[in-house]
């Protein structure tokens, strides 16, 4: 279990976000725990700008030319696309599945990936964020497992790698 960071600084980030990353057997399974969320999502439609409000984050690189993207709102709303030279490209897919559950100002968002439909890849790299953004306010605050120090999270350079 792992605090989110601000993704400018590396400290703590505030408000705070906790993730727990499991592997069971052909699964890795992304549990997020955020706090102090206004509970803002952006569309009640999957595969919109969805960053544009509050969402949980993981990207997925699995030793290809591209990376996968996953973000799943407040309201259970899901981005699901694969980046390639800085292009998004929706997919659809069956080896990723989503849940959220809300206790008043937290959000928990657990996001599972089939490692198995994926031909069980060799190497894989990662990395967790969350965005909160409340509306009328002009700034998102940005928090990262591993910060990319600037303003947005696609760096892979930054991905961990999964031991």
């Amino acid at each position: 279990m792992s605090y989110l960071l601000n993704n400018f600084n590396g400290k703590i980030a505030n408000p705070k976000t906790i993730v727990k990353i499991e592997k069971k057997e052909e699964k890795i399974i992304f549990n997020f725990a955020a706090f102090d969320s206004c509970l803002y999502s952006y569309s009640k439609k999957n595969n919109t700008n969805l960053w544009k409000a509050c969402v949980c984050e993981v990207f997925l690189d699995l030793g290809d030319d591209f990376y996968y993207e996953f973000e799943v709102a407040p309201n259970g709303k899901t981005f699901i696309a694969i980046i390639k030279n800085k292009k998004v490209t929706f997919i659809k897919q069956n080896f990723f599945s989503s849940k959220v559950t809300i206790d008043g100002d937290k959000y928990e968002v657990t996001m599972e990936i089939d490692l198995a439909k994926l031909n069980n890849p060799k190497i894989i790299k990662y990395n967790c964020f969350r965005i909160e953004t409340r509306p009328n306010e002009k700034e998102q605050i940005l928090s990262a497992l591993n910060p990319t120090l600037c303003d947005t999270f696609h760096v892979r350079e930054k991905f961990i790698t999964l031991d």
